[in-house]
């Protein structure tokens, strides 16, 4: 198939196009980066970035050149670097005033991931929950389904706040589930780790809501194995 010839594009528009493939693909940006100079010219442009996905990143690539990046990501104020910051300062860390500064930062970006983890935190850590206001049910279960399921080099390794958290939310709040007579209970025992399967799609607004916080507390990942964040200034 023949080759768009993107040279001929004016060098703003190129700029864009650059920009574009930097969020979609690592691969494809390295690819296009090595085709000339000026490709790879717009390629180390300080917009681009600001724009990387560094969920979509080959984090098989270890070492200087993934330093290298995070510092030039977290300079440009890219949200996915605001938001992993956050999450690690505020849920491993116990820096809650900065973590949470650094996520808001990422959601106000625009970043989907962060508004739904800083929203969450909000209503778990200051029982604020005006953050989800606009948010549908459906839009919450799909953005949370895809911040749990964050794999690559997310782990499990929180804090001792969080695991109190998730203890008492397991004594206090959870039963409220399994007794609201909203909807019908299906088969199954009492438990946190299963609380997914429990009740149909017709179930109530608080219901729904205590559903979400469980996952959230089951399934959310805080820890990661990007290097070290001094490393990033």
């Amino acid at each position: 198939m023949e080759q768009f010839p993107i040279l001929s594009l004016p060098t703003e528009v190129q700029g864009l196009v650059v920009k574009r493939v930097a969020h979609n693909s690592f691969e494809d940006l390295f690819s296009l980066r090595a085709t000339c100079k000026a490709m790879r010219s717009l390629a180390d442009d300080e917009d681009v970035y600001a724009s990387f996905d560094l969920f979509k990143y080959p984090w098989r690539l270890r070492g200087f050149r993934v330093r290298y990046l995070m510092r030039r990501c977290y300079a440009q104020e890219n949200p996915n670097t605001l938001y992993i910051k956050g999450v690690e300062y505020f849920y491993r860390r116990n820096m809650y005033v900065e973590g949470l500064d650094l996520m808001k930062r990422a959601a106000d970006a625009g970043f989907e991931r962060a508004s739904y983890t800083y929203a969450m935190t909000s209503k778990l850590w200051d029982d604020d929950g005006d953050q989800f206001r606009g948010f549908s049910r459906d839009y919450v279960a799909k953005i949370g389904l895809l911040v749990r399921s964050s794999a690559g080099l997310w782990n499990w390794d929180h804090n001792d706040y969080f695991n109190i958290r998730r203890h008492v939310f397991i004594s206090t709040v959870a039963p409220i589930f399994y007794s609201c007579p909203c909807s019908h209970l299906l088969d199954g025992h009492w438990a946190l780790w299963d609380i997914d399967n429990r009740k149909a799609e017709d179930m109530c607004n608080r219901c729904f809501w205590i559903k979400e916080v469980s996952l959230f507390l089951r399934d959310f990942k805080a820890s990661t194995g990007h290097p070290n964040f001094e490393t990033w200034h």
